[in-house]
């Protein structure tokens, strides 16, 4: 991915359910040192209850704080519930 001009962003992909896991933070130290710009998503965001929901976001929120190449809007969804995807795919459409 390093040195490809004509990424924009790149979104990562996180389970609600879980947060950031060791591996998730790899990833996101490898996007760091290649420069490129990530975006995180929350999936799976039907299958937890409010009070998971929002200590999820501030455990997601505290460790993108240690990413300088992280954009810093989370984007919450549910692929079974709809919720997000019209923010996402507004998101992803303004990147072209």
């Amino acid at each position: 991915m390093q040195g490809r001009q004509t990424l924009r962003r790149a979104f990562v992909l996180i389970d609600m359910r879980h947060g950031v896991k060791a591996v998730d933070d790899e990833i996101l130290t490898l996007l760091d040192r290649s420069a490129v710009t990530f975006q995180v998503v929350l999936t799976k965001a039907d299958k937890v209850n409010r009070e998971t929901r929002e200590a999820t976001i501030a455990q997601v929120q505290a460790a993108l704080g240690k990413h300088p190449a992280a954009y810093p809007e989370i984007v919450v969804t549910s692929s079974e519930k709809g919720e997000g995807l019209e923010t996402l795919r507004a998101i992803i459409a303004g990147l072209e």
